[in-house]
């Protein structure tokens, strides 16, 4: 099985990645001016050393008007495959990849909105445990969780002066 690479992808890429996926980035509102300003969160893949699959993701979203938005979430954008390298499981190493550095750096959700028609995009999402949590007129978002223990990652909440008074 030929070698798939996963690399951080960045604004030195845009040339690249304008080629790539130049019909999908075209439908990004500002794409050159937020990759400018360091907004988007970008793996890329290579097949064979040549660049194969993109994914594009929004930077962490952080709003604070009510408790469900405080937490940590990061929106997928698309992910786009050359189709010359399709089949060849390049989405999978690209979304898992994604998933993997967000549980990381401990992102509780990935949510993605995508046009209502778009059967194809929606069933593939399903199939990597994402949820469908809303529909509008022209379009439904997708979610999945990454924290399934509220986001807790070590028992360290006891202070030591509580400690202290308990024993």
């Amino acid at each position: 099985m030929p070698k798939i690479s996963i690399e951080m992808g960045n604004q030195e890429d845009l040339t690249e990645l304008q080629m790539c996926a130049h019909e999908f980035i075209d439908f990004v509102d500002d794409f050159e001016l937020n990759l400018r300003k360091e907004k988007y969160f970008i793996l890329t893949a290579y097949y064979l050393k040549n660049l194969s699959g993109i994914l594009l993701a929004e930077k962490q979203i952080s709003k604070t008007d009510k408790l469900d938005t405080i937490i940590p979430k990061i929106r997928l954008i698309f992910i786009f495959v050359n189709p010359t390298y399709r089949r060849k499981f390049i989405a999978e190493k690209l979304l898992n990849s994604f998933i993997k550095i967000q549980r990381k750096r401990q992102v509780a959700s990935v949510f993605i909105k995508l046009p209502r028609k778009y059967k194809k995009g929606k069933k593939y999402l399903k199939k990597h445990h994402f949820t469908q949590i809303n529909t509008s007129k022209n379009e439904v978002t997708l979610e999945r969780h990454l924290w399934y223990d509220f986001g807790l990652c070590l028992c360290d909440f006891i202070d030591d002066e509580i400690y202290n008074v308990l024993n």
